[in-house]
């Protein structure tokens, strides 16, 4: 066998590979990561393939034809290249790919093999060259296979180069784009079999493997970018210098040789003068050069460091700090956003150090920052307190040191999106981190870069300490004034409260007075003229019945009372029933009538038919509706006028649907200031001591609860109340708008009646709803005004009255229920005002709007 310098080389990079395998084997005792199993079977590869380099052409395996050296050269390579291929996505940290690439690649393998020993593809050395003309499946299978291999290789390294989260990740793929193709241009040399390419291959492939074994023992590799931006200052440089030399050169050679001594004196000047020339030129051209690549001399970092030391010690507001510190990171180091961390012990455990991020200009774009904790015995405290260099994220991530770091403290600083972080120290104490993101070119930090970020978090600690304790002493300040402030608004309340108090029993001791003095003045009616004996049926009749009345009005405050303290325990139950909105307001209306139809007003519903059944407390609801109904009434004036409209909407962020209902009147308006208070119990707009007693009478007060309770009942639904009006003003009258939500479906937490097969159930209504049958009557119907707050006469509230004015004043009151009840005819007036009857709403003729 010939000895040629392709065997050499093969033998040379044969002893290379086992020196590389044994190397590697060392460094997988120390490691646990798969992807050295992998580097090894590669090693295993390539060391077979030199060895088999070192064999003449015609040598044959198992003395098979096919199996010649050219072949087995062949199908080293494509197996050399597979295996490169699924290391390839390990050391990307493509997961899914490794299994698609090892699976791809076996195929391609198996049917490379087959294909070429059917057809004995590689049985000649120069079997490329001669591709063309024998036209074999398994030459063009291979030549595609590794073609495809190389392209799909740099194009997922470039992938990973764009996509990495962190600068040093980005620099380890844009690496591999960088040693691929020499691994993979020299696996293809080789397995060509041209004898003269062979060589050069064999160095080729050697280089890129050890170039990819440094990649994957090393956790940081070389910066590409910035070896290839020094490789190009360097030679624009020495292109200067060649250049100067050069010039120098030939101008010596245009002196005229027989002037001996004029000649060297001339040439001792041109030697002074390219010298004199080379410095401010060669200065110029690196000043150029670093220009071109954007990169900063040491000159102008120390100057920005040097700004930052003595803009630093005069700064004691917290935001002046970081702000300083986010400009002078952005411009020496140039780096995307940057975060001051805030340090602070923890009040109750002494273990735990508690970061909370401070804000600064750059991150005005950057997502919002987690807030976490350290502990003191952690890994990551340990590092920063007592080495107080920065720590890269990349080594967080990556390097053994940082394998056992807790999981909440790595997926905190994983959460912060940031490179670098450099501890800020004062008395060994740590009080602060400089959390830095990527540089806006993604390149990742050298050694200067992080010399100058722990110079600057040096610099940092004192003057951060006492913007802290600045910052400490406002926030105090503020917390005393906010507490102040609470203390008068508590007085306020308090206050309010006291008035409130007060104006309630001004108001309850009125409405209780009043109808006790009606049940009181009756009785002694009865009394006198039964003692006198001219007591009759007639008499009786309408005595009773007033008792009656004010009896309900009595029973009516003090359920109103019991209602709003439900309210106020969140113990209001309901039963639900299906019902409609047009049921619920016609039995809201139906004992107002009497009294709108006295106060020549009118009321208008439109579009209550067509809304959908409801899941309702019915008589709650009733109740609630009356309630705004009857505030509509009071505070509207005679002839006014009162609009029911209902419609049916989807709520956009639950999906829910609800109805709608909207009370309008033409009365005196509410002030926007008093809009939210009215719904609050015993609110009054007005001086309690002027109070004055009616239940429908314009602008007569009650005790001040029918807005809170109808707020209460439609909460407890689920819905939502408000009203809407422009002004408060009796002369212009803007009139007022009251809206009611209420869901069709009740929704979940809603507070309920027990069921009866439940236990003990409460029943809270007056009509007891079953089966989802509707109410059709209420249990009275409501007078008139004057007859439910008919003041009695003086001399009956008076015991010392005589038997002879009680006995007067019981005739007087039957003559006059006599003549009300008494047929009259109708006014002109009367005929024109109109009332929503509960006829009109039950008559399918009339869909729109009812006026009776």
């Amino acid at each position: 066998m010939e000895l040629t310098i392709s065997i050499i080389i093969a033998a040379i990079v044969s002893l290379f590979y086992a020196g590389l395998l044994y190397i590697t084997y060392r460094y997988r005792r120390s490691t646990e990561h798969h992807i050295v199993n992998w580097t090894m079977a590669l090693l295993v590869v390539g060391l077979l393939s030199s060895i088999l380099g070192l064999v003449s052409n015609e040598t044959t395996l198992l003395d098979q034809t096919q199996l010649n050296q050219p072949a087995l050269m062949v199908y080293g390579g494509s197996l050399f290249l597979v295996l490169y291929s699924v290391l390839s996505t390990v050391y990307l940290q493509q997961k899914r790919a490794t299994v698609l690439w090892l699976v791809v690649g076996s195929a391609w393998l198996a049917a490379l093999i087959f294909t070429s020993l059917q057809e004995n593809a590689f049985q000649s050395p120069d079997w490329v060259t001669t591709l063309s003309e024998d036209n074999y499946t398994g030459g063009y299978l291979a030549v595609g296979g590794w073609l495809a291999i190389a392209v799909l290789l740099l194009i997922s390294s470039f992938a990973k180069f764009y996509v990495a989260r962190l600068p040093e990740i980005a620099n380890r793929a844009l690496y591999w784009v960088v040693i691929s193709p020499l691994a993979i241009v020299g696996t293809i040399l080789i397995a060509g079999s041209i004898e003269s390419l062979q060589a050069m291959g064999w160095i080729i492939q050697a280089v890129g493997v050890a170039g990819a074994v440094y990649g994957i023992m090393a956790l940081r590799v070389v910066d590409v970018r910035e070896t290839l931006r020094t490789i190009s200052v360097n030679m624009a440089l020495t292109l200067v210098t060649t250049g100067a030399v050069l010039a120098a050169l030939l101008i010596a050679e245009e002196l005229d040789p027989a002037a001996d001594v004029q000649r060297e004196v001339l040439l001792a000047g041109l030697a002074l003068v390219t010298a004199t020339l080379h410095a401010p030129i060669y200065l110029a051209a690196e000043f150029i050069m670093m220009r071109l690549l954007r990169q900063r001399t040491e000159g102008s970092l120390a100057l920005e460091v040097g700004r930052f030391s003595e803009a630093i010690a005069g700064i004691v507001e917290l935001n002046e700090v970081v702000d300083l510190i986010s400009e002078t990171l952005e411009g020496a180091l140039q780096v995307r956003r940057s975060e001051l961390l805030l340090c602070t012990p923890d009040a109750h455990d002494e273990n735990i150090i508690h970061i909370e991020p401070r804000f600064a200009k750059l991150s005005d774009t950057a997502p919002a920052l987690p807030i976490g904790a350290l502990r003191k015995n952690g890994i990551l405290y340990q590092k920063l307190q007592n080495s107080r260099r920065p720590i890269l994220q990349y080594a967080i991530d990556f390097e053994p040191e940082f394998k056992n770091v807790d999981p909440m403290e790595r997926e905190f600083f994983r959460k912060m999106r940031m490179a670098a972080y450099a501890p800020v120290s004062v008395q060994g104490e740590l009080i602060g981190i400089i959390a830095v993101g990527p540089k806006i070119n993604d390149a990742p930090f050298s050694e200067m870069d992080i010399s100058i970020l722990s110079s600057i978090a040096n610099q940092t600690g004192i003057a951060l300490r006492n913007a802290r304790l600045v910052d400490d002493l406002r926030k105090r300040e503020q917390e005393l004034e906010k507490s102040n402030a609470e203390l008068e608004a508590a007085k306020s309340r308090l206050e309010a409260t006291d008035a409130v108090k007060t104006d309630f029993i001004t108001i309850a001791s009125h409405e209780l007075r009043t109808p006790l003095a009606q049940i009181r003045g009756h009785s002694d009616i009865i009394a006198a003229l039964n003692e006198q004996g001219t007591l009759t049926p007639e008499h009786l009749t309408t005595l009773t019945e007033n008792v009656r009345k004010a009896t309900d009005r009595l029973e009516t405050l003090i359920g109103d009372m019991l209602d709003v303290s439900r309210l106020d325990m969140s113990a209001l139950d309901l039963r639900f029933t299906q019902t409609s909105i047009e049921t619920v307001v016609r039995l809201a209306i139906e004992p107002l009538q009497e009294s709108i139809r006295e106060r020549k007003q009118s009321l208008t519903a439109k579009g209550l038919r067509q809304l959908p059944p409801i899941e309702a407390d019915t008589k709650r609801l009733v109740q609630a509706v009356r309630n705004l109904v009857l505030n509509a009434v009071k505070f509207t004036p005679d002839g006014g006028r009162i609009e029911i409209y209902g419609e049916l909407l989807n709520n956009a962020e639950t999906g829910i649907d609800e109805v709608k209902l909207i009370i309008k009147d033409s009365g005196i308006g509410i002030d926007k200031k008093n809009q939210e208070a009215i719904f609050e119990k015993f609110f009054r707009v007005g001086d309690p001591g002027l109070h004055s007693t009616g239940m429908t009478k314009f602008m007569g007060a009650g005790p001040g609860l029918g807005l809170t309770i109808a707020r209460g009942v439609v909460e407890g639904h689920g819905g939502r109340i408000w009203v809407e009006s422009e002004k408060y003003d009796p002369e212009t009258l803007p009139g007022s708008t009251f809206y009611v939500i209420i869901p069709v479906k009740p929704p979940q937490g809603v507070r309920r009646v027990m069921q009866i097969g439940g236990g003990s159930a409460r029943i809270t209504q007056d009509t007891v709803v079953t089966n989802g049958e509707m109410p059709t009557t209420m249990k009275h119907a409501v007078s008139s005004e004057e007859e439910i707050v008919q003041e009695p006469d003086p001399t009956v509230l008076n015991p010392s009255a005589s038997r002879a004015g009680l006995a007067a004043a019981a005739i007087a009151a039957a003559e006059r229920k006599n003549q009300t009840n008494t047929p009259q005819q109708p006014t002109e007036t009367d005929a024109s005002s109109s009332i929503l009857s509960v006829d009109a709403l039950t008559t399918p003729s009339s869909d729109e709007s009812t006026d009776a």
